[in-house]
């Protein structure tokens, strides 16, 4: 526990700075600011392992995913988009809003009723319910659906 003395007040600190951090890259900006703080990186610089880290979190926009999968119907679409924000959002779950959100930041037209569109996506045993956080019901993909995503976005990529 010597590390907690000599390092916790900095730590305490970085973690307080990094909160308000976008979800997908508060870790990185953390371990880039520890590592500066006790001096492994040089300060002029960032480590270009981190830089590129936080930006592969952004690289793939959910509309270049929609294209890239070749899918057109809007439970498709809800599919890919739920992949999206489990894969590069890294959201182990999602809710009906944060689906919405993500039609939206595709800039497609997004449910009326969004929690209609999951309980189809639960019919069709594409996602199952997760967690639920307060009031509101949270899902992950299923395996199978994963599966499916991945060979529509393999066979784009292949061609």
């Amino acid at each position: 526990m010597k590390s907690i003395t000599q390092y916790g007040e900095t730590i305490i600190k970085l973690s307080e700075f990094v909160k308000p951090l976008d979800e997908s890259v508060r870790a990185e900006a953390f371990k880039f600011l520890l590592a500066q703080e006790l001096g492994q990186i040089s300060k002029e610089a960032p480590s270009t392992g981190v830089v590129r880290s936080m930006t592969q979190t952004r690289a793939m926009a959910p509309q270049e995913l929609i294209r890239k999968s070749n899918v057109s119907s809007f439970t498709e679409k809800a599919v890919v988009l739920a992949y999206w924000l489990e894969t590069y959002q890294q959201k182990p779950t999602f809710s009906s809003a944060d689906l919405k959100m993500a039609f939206e930041q595709a800039r497609e037209q997004s449910a009326k009723n969004p929690s209609d569109l999951v309980a189809k996506l639960e019919a069709t045993a594409r996602i199952m319910k997760a967690e639920k956080v307060g009031v509101v019901q949270h899902y992950r993909l299923t395996s199978t659906a994963i599966e499916e995503i991945e060979s529509k976005i393999n066979q784009t990529g292949a061609q």
